[in-house]
């Protein structure tokens, strides 16, 4: 166990950390919506847990809903505003937070807009790259990766064409797409996604497991989505995701089964890190993992605890937690035999 909140803090998402060590955390707080949508922070430096800010509202919804989130370089958070949960049509946005030299928050402001559900964001270079897990177009379950340099919305938001004119949208790099599973019937398709050391950019699917990397080409586009892995027996659910330099990982949280699991870049194999049966998490076990994040020689993993049809959790309790997994010792892949 890394961290409980109480109900303030009721459904955590999406995990990142500033130059300095300094850990945060969204939370959408969809389970209990009588809380706003928040994003924490961790003082590297005493532990100590703050609320960082409370998440712009969207005027419409009148809610904020943050998931994914990360860092530029310039110390800009940008994070991922999911409001696909409040309405489906189009009300999801990239946000901008502007932080002082104190690390305080002074604004937030939306960059990209029109999107059908935000999910995760990375910042490369000069540009922001996120995950749109819903098109919505009939017959078709697509999803997608977005790339917007930062000059295309230096004056005002971008806004996404709409899904059934995704082939025309210059910012859609990649498609993927979902076989929903009889027992879930989710359509949920790209979620996690992050960068190797190469450039190379890993997406994967929430809804089958289906797992992708987009190949960096020399010009700096990237090729289609081209499957690593797709065996919805063994891996069926891929939400967040990061890279692991050290071993030349991508640590990969599987909702479905509370695994949190890794591909092998070099070898070009899948691993299993941790995997326990369906708990509340009170002791650290993990309760539908969602954001995995290497933080020194220890693996940060957020605990959605969100139900969905068909997965192992099958309670939104009312313990809230972040897991911890000693990178140093790795995991135990037998811990649901003993439980």
């Amino acid at each position: 166990l890394f961290k409980q909140f109480g109900d303030h803090v009721n459904t955590p998402d999406g995990l990142t950390q500033d130059r300095h060590g300094n850990i945060y955390m969204s939370a959408p707080n969809f389970v209990d919506p009588s809380y706003p949508g928040a994003i924490m922070k961790m003082d590297k430096r005493t532990g100590k847990w703050s609320i960082f800010m409370t998440a712009l509202v969207h005027p419409e919804t009148g809610r904020g809903a943050p998931m994914g989130i990360e860092f530029a370089e310039d110390g800009t958070l940008y994070y991922c505003d999911n409001q696909y949960f409040n309405n489906k049509n189009y009300k999801s946005r990239i946000m901008r937070v502007v932080i002082d030299k104190k690390g305080e928050p002074q604004r937030i402001e939306p960059v990209v807009e029109n999107i059908k559900l935000a999910n995760a964001v990375r910042v490369r270079g000069n540009a922001i790259y996120f995950t749109e897990t819903f098109f919505d177009l009939k017959d078709k379950n697509l999803g997608g990766v977005y790339r917007v340099p930062f000059s295309a919305f230096s004056e005002r938001p971008v806004r996404l064409l709409p899904k059934d004119q995704w082939q025309r949208d210059p910012y859609c790099i990649g498609v993927t797409e979902t076989t929903p599973l009889p027992h879930r019937k989710d359509a949920a398709a790209a979620d996690g996604m992050c960068f190797d050391k190469e450039g190379n950019i890993y997406v994967g699917n929430f809804g089958d497991g289906h797992f992708y990397i987009m190949r960096m080409q020399r010009d700096g586009s990237y090729a289609k989505p081209e499957t690593l892995i797709y065996d919805p027996k063994i891996f069926p659910s891929c939400d967040g995701i990061c890279y692991y330099p050290q071993k030349n990982w991508v640590i990969i949280t599987d909702s479905e089964r509370n695994a949190v699991r890794y591909w092998d870049i070099k070898a070009g194999t899948l691993g299993l890190l941790w995997e326990n049966g369906d708990t509340d998490g009170a002791d650290g076990l993990l309760d539908q993992p969602c954001e995995p994040m290497v933080w020194g020689d220890k693996l940060i993993v957020v605990n959605f605890d969100m139900k969905f049809p068909g997965l192992l959790n099958t309670v939104n309790d009312n313990v809230h937690t972040v897991s911890v997994i000693d990178l140093g010792t790795g995991g135990c892949p037998f811990l649901n035999l003993f439980r």
